[in-house]
């Protein structure tokens, strides 16, 4: 679809007698995110020129809400006691009308900002493989990308980043933090975090240049294919069907769709992928603008022949969110699957980012998405048919290995320490803050045990293999797949 809207501002200098019109070039939809529908518009930007004694046009007259604006930029440039950047005045007038909007999904991007934004959607950039989003005026950690140098490090959805480099993120828009993670392969950034309740912990990070297939495969012996999602970015869902077509191929009896930590992406992705699975007429997902007017998204074919009788289990968790929210429900409301995991991010808001000549960009909210059923999901996420949790210990505190932490302390870490301790087989004695001398005698044991030096402190080498292993245990201790796995061969 097409929208047009022209705003072309005339201003007279009534000292210079300039004359001159001034208006800034049409800019043209690029993509809807979840995220996105695409589409196509142009508008044409306000212009703002600096004089005094101004006599404003009538075109300009009608909008008279933007007089203050002008006045503002014409004084700076005018009278402010050293030259200005003109175009930084700009782009901080802009930020500032986005950010009134209190909406943490829209916002006014720079050109370099742009620029890492487009990369990641294409899925090469370096950095530390984060998603995060402004959350009661808090960035958070919506979702470390699966394999990437966060996720590695003990980075979890929910985590809570309150600086960067030990430099205070507060007051900061997303695209700012952005910024300040990323960086060139091989340079480490300390990201200082809060989980829950816990007190902040550092944990640094080795950055990477990371290019993400946003789809994994693997066929069990028994039949079951798993696929996993990691991102709904640009041939997402060409990439998925072709890895469906492989497992259906070396012998798929039933699919688990792993969207965990998936935060969503192209919506014109999710609604490729549902199509394989929905028959031709069904409700992918609906619409709805600000005046109420909804517009139901429905598949144009009948579903792909690997999809035909074949059971489908899709696993959720807090950090699946917009467009793998999106695939999700286009499956469950049209009785194609079973949900399983806990409760989804809830992101029920649709984003049209647009590009100007200058290469900057303009992220905004511009619709609701309803569910097929007609459910707002936003706040409120997808409840699994079956819930199933992650042991306790997988939401422990991320150890430092520069930090050393032994008897008698009492912190948040050493309650970390002791899930993972007794995870891992050992017997810390009661999981509290508190490193006794039953946590003591794990320690040195699990030191003895792994050939390190036995001192029962918690430091250097001993808390990089103790981590190490318990990421492993993680992986083989992941009781939503296991659930899911059983859910699907009932079927």
């Amino acid at each position: 679809m097409m929208t047009e809207h022209k705003e072309y501002e005339q201003y007279k200098d009534e000292k210079k007698n300039d004359n001159r019109n001034y208006a800034l070039s049409p800019f043209k939809f690029i993509m809807m995110l979840i995220s996105t529908i695409i589409i196509t518009a142009a508008v044409t930007a306000f212009a703002i020129l600096s004089g005094n004694n101004k006599i404003i046009s009538d075109n300009a007259q009608k909008r008279s809400d933007f007089v203050k604006l002008y006045a503002v930029y014409d004084t700076l440039n005018d009278k402010y006691y050293t030259k200005v950047d003109k175009e930084k005045l700009i782009d901080g007038a802009i930020k500032g009308m986005v950010n009134g909007l209190d909406d943490p999904y829209s916002e006014y991007m720079t050109k370099d900002e742009q620029s890492d934004f487009t990369e990641s959607m294409q899925g090469d950039f370096q950095g530390i493989g984060t998603e995060i989003v402004e959350k009661d005026k808090k960035i958070m950690i919506s979702s470390p990308i699966k394999g990437a140098p966060a996720q590695k490090a003990g980075v979890k959805s929910g985590d809570i980043i309150q600086a960067v480099d030990k430099k205070s993120v507060e007051g900061k828009s997303t695209q700012e933090v952005v910024k300040l993670v990323r960086g060139k392969k091989g340079t480490t950034v300390t990201l200082t975090l809060k989980r829950g309740d816990a007190e902040p912990f550092d944990v640094k990070i080795i950055r990477d240049k990371i290019h993400m297939n946003s789809v994994e495969s693997k066929l069990n012996k028994d039949g079951t294919a798993i696929l996993t999602v990691t991102k709904f970015q640009e041939g997402t869902a060409d990439e998925f069907k072709t890895a469906l077509h492989k497992m259906h191929d070396e012998g798929m009896k039933r699919l688990v769709i792993d969207l965990r930590d998936n935060p969503g992406g192209y919506l014109e992705e999710a609604r490729k992928m549902a199509e394989l699975f929905l028959e031709k007429g069904e409700i992918i997902v609906q619409t709805e603008d600000k005046e109420g007017n909804k517009e139901a998204i429905k598949a144009k074919n009948d579903s792909d022949s690997a999809t035909s009788e074949l059971y489908t289990v899709i696993i959720l968790n807090e950090g699946s969110a917009s467009a793998s929210e999106v695939f999700a429900a286009s499956l469950k409301d049209n009785d194609k699957t079973e949900i399983v995991g806990t409760k989804s991010f809830g992101k029920g808001i649709v984003q049209t980012a647009s590009t100007f000549k200058d290469k900057s960009m303009l992220k905004f909210t511009e619709q609701k998405w309803l569910t097929p059923s007609g459910d707002w999901i936003h706040k409120k996420g997808i409840m699994p048919d079956v819930t199933v949790e992650l042991p306790a210990y997988t939401k422990g505190q991320i150890l430092d290995s520069d930090d050393a932490i032994s008897i008698h302390e009492k912190s948040a870490k050493v309650k970390s320490m002791e899930q993972g301790l007794k995870a891992l087989g050992y017997e810390p004695g009661k999981v509290d803050e508190t490193f006794d001398e039953q946590t003591l005698i794990a320690v040195q044991a699990f030191q003895n045990d792994n050939a390190l030096y036995v001192d029962g402190v918690m430091t250097g080498k001993t808390t990089d293999i103790f981590m190490t292993k318990l990421r492993d245990k993680i992986k083989n201790d992941d009781t939503q797949l296991k659930k899911a796995i059983e859910q699907a061969k009932k079927k």
